[in-house]
């Protein structure tokens, strides 16, 4: 049976390197909350939308980021406890990361059969579109 899966936005401004905002948008008390984004560097804009969700009454916050680049400080603010789990993919090996605590959070995705099977579709006319599970 379907789950019906809500929706809530957090406010971010970026200006001189500084990250600034933090409103939530949605209801998020009582409920596991998945922050998507598509990169991930130092982490602060992930764990301030974390510390929003759980002020807010978050049980859990997951985020699900495709690219993990990890600068220096990631090791320090992604071991932040708000956040529970991390989801990259392996597009960029996560070398820079050697804090215990954030290795622990960090779950790595293997994208190569994905991008093979890409490759093969394209040398063999077939259709990527059906590979991403898209609708004509």
């Amino acid at each position: 049976m379907p789950v019906p899966v809500g929706g809530a936005f957090v406010e971010k401004y970026r200006s001189g390197g500084q990250v600034t905002g933090g409103a939530l948008m949605g209801d998020v008390a009582g409920k596991t909350a998945i922050i998507i984004d598509d990169l991930i560097s130092s982490g602060t804009t992930i764990v301030r939308a974390a510390e929003a969700c759980r002020e807010r009454g978050t049980i859990e916050v997951y985020a699900a980021v495709t690219h993990g680049v990890f600068s220096s400080n990631a090791n320090e603010t992604l071991a932040h406890p708000a956040v529970t789990k991390i989801v990259v993919t392996n597009t960029v090996p996560p070398f820079r990361i050697d804090s215990p605590v954030v290795r622990d959070k960090l779950v790595t995705l293997d994208t190569t059969p994905l991008f093979a099977e890409a490759i093969r579709r394209i040398h063999t006319g077939g259709s990527i579109e059906d590979l991403l599970g898209r609708d004509n």
